[in-house]
């Protein structure tokens, strides 16, 4: 007498069971890319110092052992109307980039924060405009933190002393095929916990005259001071020109200029202690001077075969007043870098490079044997690297 009626129950059940099933199912974006990188070098710095790191660089920063300098795991999506990424990094490079992150603040997520590379969601605001929002990389330069992307496997100096990455929102449109622009909205120059209550500002613009000429331009301004000391505005110009001379041969040129308002002035006026005793000769004011700094850099990449590929960096980087580099010396930061790299492409995904860098400032400021420093720094490093 039940049996029908426990069949019917039975059933209805099983359809509401697949009714929940179809409406919790998640359908994945056909864009969606899950992907990784591992880099791992050798670096034999010859100066033979007793430090076991580098000065004045993030990368390659271990001498004589065996280290990551970045991996990271990574997901990303770029649908019609949204996109997104995010992607976990360890390494010494991601030790030395996130080193100048506050760590004072109670709820700064300093602990965690350097493991995150990127993490950020976009949206479409029209046909050819975006909106980001969160942590991204950095726009200046022409290198890449990912040394895969690039022609050298460690960085130049220009690119050292620019924010490797960016927290904020970034603003992109493509005017037309050869022209796109962005605006950001940033906490600060190369900072995720703000150290101040200004916010600051960077910009691009691309132009992609032909298939042989690109021309960059970045742009940055802010308040780089903590909020206990008077603004001290930083402005920065990166202009980055690359030329396709040949499928082989490629060449690239940057230079950069930054000027940032010295930190204080002092006044001497005695007279104040006839109003206050507690009062000083001297009176701390706003200074209306700026601090300038430049740096240049010129690559050339030949393909020799498929499987070869060498490449040469030139660079100089002019420091004197140590705003971005500071050496404690009479020059300051004054320095000549020279970089040769050779890489064995036939291993792709995976590249193994040799790389002979060859430093030489007008101070005696690299890490030397017992103890001493030097005038030069030369080193010779091994390197394979993955992306996946």
């Amino acid at each position: 007498m039940f049996s029908p009626i426990q069949s019917e129950e039975i059933k209805k059940a099983e359809e509401e069971t697949k009714s929940d099933t179809k409406q919790k199912t998640i359908t994945i974006p056909s864009s969606f890319q899950f992907g990784g990188f591992i880099d791992s070098y050798y670096a034999y710095n010859r100066n033979l110092p007793k430090d076991t790191e580098r000065n004045y660089t993030t990368q390659a920063v271990r001498n004589g052992e065996f280290n990551i300098n970045l991996a990271y795991i990574d997901a990303k999506v770029e649908e019609k109307n949204y996109r997104g990424r995010i992607a976990f990094q360890w390494g010494t490079s991601v030790n030395a980039n996130y080193a100048a992150e506050v760590t004072t603040e109670k709820y700064s997520n300093q602990a965690s924060v350097k493991n995150i590379q990127e993490a950020y969601t976009g949206f479409k605001l029209g046909k050819d405009t975006w909106i980001d929002m969160g942590i991204f990389f950095g726009n200046i330069g022409y290198e890449s933190w990912i040394s895969h992307n690039n022609v050298n496997y460690t960085r130049a100096f220009a690119l050292d002393y620019v924010p490797y990455y960016s927290s904020g929102v970034r603003l992109s449109h493509q005017f037309t095929d050869k022209l796109s622009g962005q605006i950001h909205i940033l906490n600060g120059w190369q900072n995720i916990t703000d150290n101040n209550k200004d916010k600051s500002f960077g910009s691009q613009i691309k132009y992609i005259f032909n298939q042989y000429f690109t021309l960059t331009l970045n742009q940055f301004a802010g308040n780089e001071a903590p909020n206990f000391e008077r603004k001290q505005m930083r402005y920065y110009n990166n202009t980055i020109l690359e030329w396709n001379v040949t499928d082989r041969l490629k060449l690239v040129g940057q230079f950069d200029v930054g000027a940032q308002k010295a930190k204080q002035s002092f006044e001497y006026a005695p007279w104040l202690g006839m109003f206050d005793p507690s009062l000083g000769e001297y009176r701390e004011t706003a200074s209306n001077a700026y601090r300038q700094w430049y740096h240049g850099t010129i690559w050339a990449s030949f393909l020799l075969t498929p499987e070869y590929r060498l490449s040469f960096r030139v660079e100089r980087f002019y420091d004197p007043l140590q705003v971005l580099a500071t050496t404690g010396t009479r020059n300051g930061f004054m320095t000549n870098g020279y970089t040769t790299t050779f890489d064995i492409l036939s291993f792709d995904p995976g590249l193994l490079r040799l790389e002979y860098v060859y430093r030489r400032s007008a101070d005696s400021i690299f890490a030397n044997r017992d103890a001493q420093t030097s005038k030069k720094e030369d080193l010779v490093i091994v390197a394979f690297s993955m992306k996946f």
